[in-house]
């Protein structure tokens, strides 16, 4: 690991003896031999949202690509297992004693450190807890022209389980490269989005992680540069998977599945796992039959909504913007729900455990008894049976809940053609015997959507292929 990379997470602090929702996003330097030679980064945390600077930090890296990143500032220290997915970006799991977080990082691209470099459309996807308390997702788009403003805004918003409908901007969007050093070093600007004032932190010209800095809201996520097409129904014309996680009425929610739209406006093939609380949905369900159908807006920026019924379990609704043609950010717009995530198109050919061999990348997150939080690496084998191992770190936020160098096994089962749902069963011995359930959507043979399906956790995540 070498360069200067990004990074974002959300989880759980301990905060006057309560649990507290908490975010971080920021920017460090790894000098290829195990030292952070600088960085900054903004939290939004209990006692409000503040820029720290990092000194005297370091990081270590094992030949599968896991290893450690501590990081200084005049706080303290604070704690992160990793693993890198290649050289340019990896996951992380904070693994303090009173803190856990999951996210990601990416090597940044400094050219790309001033307004001029932030325009074209961009869609964005930011989920926290609101001034109310309750939790809120907010997915849009909107135009930065490259000197600052921000127009074309739109977007749509849930506050637990109440969809907004498609709404403009409030007037005052902008956003605007730091001038007093932090923009040039470390990428680091500010926005108004949405009627939200986040802190910034430049990937490239392609990509800015969010945190929200209207403290006592807790909001992060990211934007993502949009392609110059004008969208319409046949602009959604493949298979896809999804991801999405958040809060429902009654606890932890946490959906995956996928669909076929035809380009003409009709859903097909339709699969999902949703965990609520652990109480499961699939679909279809049993003897069931589902129908859907989808409808792109007719301004051609991208919006859409999705509605699938089943003659069982009902219907359930979506919004989405898109990025491009094969990737979308999704929301649930179903009574009680707050959940969103991405969408992703599949490949076109089948998927078989032989083209998932490899070594992958992971990250998922999800609440038992509190947050957990776990990052490793999983082994996958072309083998019938015991074809997946590897090892990981997890923090289930508490004393004596962090967990390091924990091994496990279990089988991936492909059920053909693939792109459908399959299982991956995992089990430790270690602290205790336990068993994780998943539903596995490949993306492709390098991208796997997980979800989590025990009735006692609520979990989701991916895994990414190694180099």
């Amino acid at each position: 690991m070498k360069g200067q990379y990004a990074f974002s997470m959300s989880g759980t602090e301990l905060c006057a003896g309560f649990s507290s929702a908490f975010t971080r996003v920021g920017s460090f330097t790894a000098d290829g031999n195990g030292h952070i030679t600088g960085g900054l980064e903004d939290v939004n945390v209990c006692t409000g949202v503040f820029t720290l600077q990092f000194s005297n930090s370091n990081y270590s890296i094992s030949a599968d690509g896991r290893g450690t990143l501590h990081l200084t500032n005049n706080t303290g220290t604070t704690n992160y297992s990793i693993t890198l997915s290649s050289s340019s970006q990896g996951v992380i799991a904070q693994t303090d004693l009173n803190s856990t977080a999951s996210g990601s990082f990416q090597r940044q691209n400094t050219a790309a450190f001033s307004n001029p470099a932030i325009a074209g459309d961009y869609v964005f996807d930011v989920a926290g807890i609101n001034v109310r308390l309750n939790p809120e997702s907010v997915i849009g788009r909107f135009t930065a022209d490259g000197a600052g403003g921000i127009n074309s805004g739109l977007f749509d918003s849930n506050e637990a389980g109440t969809p907004s409908n498609q709404q403009l901007f409030p007037a005052g969007a902008f956003y605007q490269v730091d001038t007093n050093g932090d923009g040039t070093n470390f990428g680091r600007g500010t926005a108004n989005i949405a009627g939200h004032n986040f802190a910034f932190y430049i990937v490239d010209a392609t990509r800015l992680k969010l945190l929200g800095t209207d403290f006592p809201t807790e909001f992060s996520g990211e934007a993502f540069a949009q392609q110059n097409i004008a969208f319409s129904d046949a602009s959604l014309n493949n298979g896809f998977a999804f991801l999405l996680g958040g809060a429902s009425s009654t606890g932890p929610i946490a959906t995956a599945g996928r669909f076929t739209a035809d380009g003409a406006g009709n859903l097909s093939e339709i699969f999902l796992d949703e965990n609520n609380n652990g109480s499961m949905t699939l679909l279809p369900s049993q003897g069931g039959t589902v129908t859907g159908s989808y409808t792109v807006d007719a301004n051609g920026l991208g919006g859409g909504t999705a509605t699938w019924r089943d003659s069982n379990a009902g219907t359930f609704s979506f919004i989405f913007y898109m990025i491009s043609p094969t990737k979308a950010v999704f929301q649930e717009t179903d009574s009680g729900i707050t959940s969103d995530g991405t969408l992703l198109a599949q490949t076109a050919g089948p998927i078989s455990a032989t083209g998932l061999a490899g070594d992958f990348a992971f990250v998922w997150s999800g609440v038992d008894t509190d947050e957990a939080d776990f990052v490793g690496q999983l082994h996958l084998t072309s083998t019938s049976g015991n074809n997946a191992s590897g090892i990981m770190d997890f923090n289930e936020f508490g004393a004596g809940k962090q967990f390091f160098d924990i091994q496990f096994s279990g089988p991936l089962t492909v059920t053909a053609p693939g792109t459908g749902p399959n299982t991956l069963v995992l089990t430790t011995t270690f602290p205790s015997p336990t068993t994780f359930n998943f539903t596995a959507y490949a993306v492709d043979a390098n991208t796997v959507l997980l979800v989590g399906v025990d009735n006692n956790r609520v979990l989701a995540g991916s895994i990414a292929r190694q180099p």
